[in-house]
């Protein structure tokens, strides 16, 4: 029987703090378990029991690569699918999940030009906005924009990211509470997190301040992730469901299967309940 491997990174090439929870309780119910970065050797995925895409934080530098990768993968032991998890990559995955009525910012995709992105924000009646490269991860090339200062923050966002196309999206004060995330596996909500920006900060981010700590979700607001996560192509072996509370709705930020931080080290049973999920898939 073959190992059940953790993609990782090759510039983070270790197991997270929250994964190894995860691989704890895989071990302790008798597998073998590995963590070997996507962008090296293939040799760890092959034949593995199961490859589990978690800490590949540096995909968005290579995107390419990144999806050749994805193809050389078998899709009945990975998890989350490759196709899933293509779908994914794109952040305009939040407009799929607005046509399929999920409730998102006012949103737009657009290339990522400075005339491109006032126009944008004509056509959403916004003076301000965040712009977010397509395909991106942990806040790289976030910036705030307003009317008249397209320019300079397209800028900032190609200084840090080949992306050449973005979304241009309604800024939400509520972020400043913090965001809310729902973390789920195979459908059954596990446990909430909230991702907090540093005071005058709105990227909740880990590199730009922005802790996570454990939160208790009202039932309300599960149930609304939990109708968001329905909305998906195909049911996640794990996701994990972000948004804010503005104005008594639940906006949905976006939903990460590809390799979100599920903070498994910060709510008891969790390593238990994922590696539970992913065994009983694995027996299937």
């Amino acid at each position: 029987m073959g190992a059940i491997v953790l993609a990782t990174c090759a510039a983070w090439p270790e197991a997270s703090t929250s994964d190894r929870e995860l691989m704890a309780a895989l071990r302790a119910r008798g597998h073998e378990v590995a963590a070997a970065p996507w962008n090296a050797a293939f040799t760890p995925f092959e034949g593995a029991l199961a490859v589990v895409v978690r800490s590949t934080w540096d995909y968005h530098l290579t995107p390419d690569a990144y999806d050749a990768w994805l193809g050389r993968l078998d899709p009945a032991r990975t998890f989350n699918p490759p196709a899933l998890i293509r779908w994914n990559l794109s952040k305009g995955h939040v407009l799929d999940l607005a046509r399929r009525g999920a409730v998102v910012p006012r949103t737009r995709e657009a290339a990522a030009e400075p005339d491109a992105v006032a126009a944008a924000l004509d056509a959403l009646g916004l003076h301000e906005a965040v712009i977010k490269p397509l395909v991106g991860a942990s806040g790289t090339g976030v910036e705030r924009v307003r009317r008249g200062d397209e320019a300079a923050a397209v800028a900032r966002m190609r200084a840090a990211t080949p992306s050449t196309r973005l979304l241009v999206q309604e800024f939400l004060p509520a972020i400043a509470h913090g965001e809310l995330a729902g973390v789920f596996f195979d459908g059954v909500f596990s446990h909430g997190l909230r991702r907090t920006p540093v005071p005058g900060e709105f990227r909740i981010n880990s590199q730009y301040g922005g802790t996570m700590a454990a939160a208790e979700l009202s039932a309300a607001v599960v149930e609304k992730m939990a109708a968001v996560l329905a909305l998906l192509p195909e049911r996640p072996l794990y996701a994990r469901v972000d948004g804010v509370v503005d104005d008594d709705r639940f906006v949905v930020m976006e939903v990460e299967v590809n390799e979100p931080g599920l903070g498994l080290h910060l709510a008891p049973g969790a390593g238990e309940r994922f590696a539970g999920a992913l065994l009983s898939r694995l027996g299937r």
